[in-house]
């Protein structure tokens, strides 16, 4: 599951304070739902930068 803020911004660092907070409130809903639908015990959560975009965002 892909994951993403709302605004646009080049690296995590420049998201605001409360940006992050909604990102990390929002993973932690989609993840509980994944959990429970796929009866999963664990979670990998990932943050990428951009130099390891698959696909240009620019």
């Amino acid at each position: 599951v892909l994951i993403c803020p709302l605004r646009p911004v080049e690296r995590f660092r420049d998201l605001r304070p409360e940006e992050v907070a909604d990102l990390f409130c929002t993973t932690q809903l989609v993840g509980n739902v994944v959990e429970q639908h796929f009866g999963g015990t664990s979670l990998t959560i990932s943050v990428q930068g951009p130099e390891n975009q698959t696909q240009n965002n620019k």
